[in-house]
């Protein structure tokens, strides 16, 4: 008695599965580059806005293996608007004494009470990654 046995199948399967991990890493950089890219118009949308300067300056920087990211803002006081800042002093930088218009004279100092949060990036990573989580266990399970 004798048994034929047809591998072709197997070879077939192992033939799918060497390529399967280039094909989920690939469809994983689309999604990182689109989730990055979506977290920067979210946060462009959310900025409070005064001169546009903030707004402006958010961008997005794919990772060297583009399997990563980082969004917000280039402005120096982005962070300050997102987590807002505690009560401070302001002393004048080179003059002797601070003065604006409406300022009844100069002041050596003045007592700054404070700024309340006003979070835009945070809200946009919140709405984003997890939907990029998702869809990157779904790109995997529909590869594998």
């Amino acid at each position: 008695m004798r048994v034929r046995v047809d591998a072709s199948q197997v070879r077939r399967l192992a033939d799918d599965l060497g390529s399967a991990g280039r094909r989920v890493r690939a469809k994983t950089e689309r999604i990182v580059e689109k989730t990055g890219h979506d977290v920067v118009r979210t946060g462009q949308v959310n900025a409070p806005v005064d001169t546009g300067n903030l707004r402006a300056s958010i961008g997005v920087d794919i990772d060297a293996d583009r399997l990563g990211f980082e969004a917000g803002p280039y402005a120096r006081y982005g962070a300050a608007v997102e987590f807002g800042t505690v009560p401070h002093e302001i002393r004048p930088r080179t003059a002797r004494a601070l003065w604006w218009p409406g300022a009844q004279h100069p002041v050596a100092r003045v007592q700054h009470p404070g700024t309340a949060p006003q979070p835009y990036m945070i809200p946009a990573f919140n709405r984003h990654v997890p939907r990029a989580m998702s869809a990157m266990a779904h790109a995997a399970g529909d590869i594998l």
